[in-house]
């Protein structure tokens, strides 16, 4: 989108009269060449005609401010650093200017000069400094005058947008539509209202809107024609409609210029971005990977059409419109979630690992970067079981053929010994690396990020920070949109699931013991959670040798529910009217369309079905009372687990079965077991029992 404030500065019109005593004649008539020929954009006679308007009002703050927005444009917005010392500069005399006047009246005065440190502010994407700016001009917006109180309006819009404060974007843009007047012929053809389009349709795209969103887009075609910015609005409606086919068609028509805008936008980034979106939501995630490394191509593409810029003036030798075209970053977290999801986890780790040191303040990011190193340390350990899946560990060697034939055991002392070894050499957790050390301190940053469980819920009120109710509370997620109320327990469950999984593996029970607590006790947890929970809990109490304990946890008939994320209750946004009215259609095949499921994030061994989840809750059982050396209820278990399981019985069972057997004294049967290679079936003389391991 084109940003709404102007292209450049904003010049004063005019010195202030009297400022200086003594003034010539011939002052106003310099003022107005200089005003004329900084419209003309002849900056080079606009500067001279200043520079003699200078001499003789040497203390006048309005002609050094003047002076610089000259030099700056006559530097074709290169030199940033020296603009805005000058700036300071001009802010300086004006403060001496009026030390005895009051503080309203020095807005006022240097209103001008204000908006040109925000406009600064808001291309560099500084959008704190350039809010607080421009929110104090607001103030006293009726002394700035139309034109310039309109750029204050515009741009203060547009921040909004992008930090995603929609309720004060739907007050203003209410505000400045009644500014222009009740509707009508006159207000559709006055260009200030037309500005409002673009603003309206990306808040109404915010908001999920989509038949605002589309009335807003036709008439940005119908008044502007077909620029990019209608042709990637279509794109952004078709891909909210879920239409995703029609979405890729309607970007293959838009302009995509491999060179950055003057409204400093890579529109190649932004159509191969676009296109990573659209294929994620087909769940083609390799390809969309493709995608967003095109587009992080073509971003730094752009950037290397301009000269380097020197660290002594980080801001000076590219125009203002080409420093804030940078997105690589945040096409950078989108392509490090489709390496995620498409199992190439240490790429995915580097990407990541790269985004956080920018957006340090994203909880998602903190455990998507988490889920990346349990992925790695998964998959390492898939690997290694596949490298030795036809060789034991306890075997070193075989030698000889047929009744000769011999095997050559690893002493105890020489495994005992390897395990040690590799226990005495940790991994730092300061040190960022794909391990299970440093997941814990990602899953811990995000936990700190997210605002604790409230004792009691917040009452509820009128209008809220970010636009919702005030009794709602959101976390910043830059940048995407702020993670709210629903999504933050969601959230906050999935890191503490996390963090018992990790410090399990950690060999740490204490710390996942009170993990798997603090998830249990959440309330309104989704039932996959509290499975899970349970599990994880469990363990923990085994592993302390509090037994008895974990006996209450592993009841199967607690399992009824194995969904892991809370039904979402759609909520009708403001404006959107109804279409009860309208005949239903038949769903689409694209709106019925289910993405592959991500392969790095474990769903894969995630039970399906409750009877499943039953059955590994009873395995686990099973393997409870074997540790206690109940055998008889261990069988009986195992035996209605295996049952459960049917044909998809876990390797696991089998070796209890034999371990059940061995302890019993039967080691015929035991081998019987490994033989056939099936566990404790319905069928045999003594019914058995169930569990899952970690």
């Amino acid at each position: 989108h084109p940003p709404s404030g102007p292209p450049g500065p904003v010049m004063e019109s005019q010195p202030s009269e009297g400022a200086e005593q003594g003034a010539s004649d011939h002052e106003p008539e310099l003022a107005r060449m200089a005003k004329e020929a900084f419209d003309n954009q002849r900056y080079e006679s606009c500067l001279s005609a200043l520079n003699k308007l200078l001499d003789t009002r040497r203390r006048d703050p309005r002609v050094a401010h003047n002076r610089a927005v000259a030099q700056y444009m006559l530097s074709n917005l290169t030199l940033t650093d020296e603009f805005r010392k000058n700036l300071q500069a001009v802010n300086v005399q004006f403060d001496r200017e009026s030390e005895n006047g009051s503080g309203e009246c020095n807005l006022c005065e240097k209103g001008v000069l204000l908006f040109n440190q925000a406009l600064i502010h808001a291309r560099l994407h500084q959008y704190s400094q350039a809010t607080r700016i421009l929110e104090e001009l607001l103030k006293v917006s009726g002394a700035l005058g139309e034109n310039l109180s309109l750029q204050v309006s515009l741009l203060l819009i547009d921040i909004y947008i992008c930090t995603y404060q929609l309720s004060k974007v739907s007050s203003h843009v209410e505000s400045l539509e009644n500014s222009m007047g009740t509707e009508g012929e006159g207000r559709e053809e006055d260009k200030r209202y037309h500005m409002l389009h673009p603003l309206k349709a990306r808040l109404h795209l915010l908001h999920k809107n989509v038949k605002a969103c589309k009335k807003e887009v036709k008439s940005i075609a119908s008044t502007a024609g077909n620029t990019p910015c209608a042709h990637y609005f279509k794109a952004n409606v078709e891909y909210l409609r879920r239409n995703f086919k029609k979405a890729l068609k309607v970007l293959s028509c838009a302009p995509h210029t491999p060179v950055a805008t003057d409204a400093g936008e890579c529109l190649a980034s932004f159509y191969f971005n676009n296109l990573g979106c659209v294929h994620h939501q087909l769940g083609k995630y390799s390809l969309a990977a493709h995608y967003f490394k095109k587009a992080i191509e073509e971003n730094d593409s752009a950037l290397n059409a301009f000269p380097p810029l020197d660290r002594a003036t980080p801001l000076s030798g590219r125009p203002l419109n080409v420093l804030g075209v940078n997105c690589r970053h945040v096409i950078l977290y989108n392509l490090g979630l489709q390496q995620l999801f498409a199992g190439y986890t240490m790429a995915a780790f580097d990407s990541l690992l790269e985004v956080v040191q920018v957006f340090h303040s994203n909880p998602c990011l903190w455990l998507r970067l988490a889920e990346a190193c349990i992925a790695s340390d998964a998959k390492n350990l898939d690997d290694l079981s596949a490298a030795q899946r036809n060789r034991s560990p306890v075997i070193r060697m075989s030698f000889g053929m047929g009744l000769h034939h011999k095997l050559a055991v690893v002493p105890v002392q020489a495994r005992i010994k390897e395990h040690f070894m590799y226990d005495t050499h940790p991994h730092s957790a300061a040190m960022p690396a794909p391990t299970l050390e440093f997941a814990s301190v990602c899953l811990r940053n995000a936990l700190f990020l997210l605002p604790p469980i409230p004792a009691d819920p917040p009452a509820p009120s009128s209008e809220g920070k970010d636009g919702g109710p005030s009794g709602d509370v959101s976390v910043s997620a830059l940048p995407g949109p702020p993670i709210q109320k629903e999504k933050i327990n969601s959230l906050r469950n999935a890191v503490l699931v996390c963090l018992s999984c990790v410090y399990h593996a950690l060999g740490d029970p204490v710390m996942a013991l009170g993990y798997a607590q603090q998830l249990l006790s959440t309330p309104q947890l989704p039932g996959g959670l509290k499975f899970l929970g349970q599990l994880y809990a469990a363990e923990a109490l085994i592993l302390l040798d509090r037994a008895q304990e974990a006996l209450q946890l592993l009841n199967p008939d607690s399992i009824s529910d194995i969904s892991v994320c809370p039904p979402m209750v759609p909520t009708p946004q403001p404006n959107d009217p109804t279409e009860d009215a309208k005949p239903s259609k038949a769903p689409s095949s694209e709106s019925t369309y289910k993405p592959a499921k991500p392969m790095a994030v474990g769903m894969d061994k995630f039970p399906e079905t409750v009877m499943v989840a039953r059955a590994i809750m009873m395995f686990n059982l099973s393997s409870l009372y074997a540790v206690k050396k109940d055998f008889d209820r261990a069988r009986k278990t195992l035996t209605q687990a295996v049952a459960l399981f049917g044909k998809d019985a876990p390797p696991q069972a089998i070796l209890l079965s034999a371990f059940i057997e061995l302890s019993q004294g039967k080691a015929s049967r035991a081998l019987q077991i490994l033989h056939r290679h099936q566990p404790f079936s319905t069928g045999d003389t003594k019914k058995t029992s169930y569990m899952v391991t970690r």
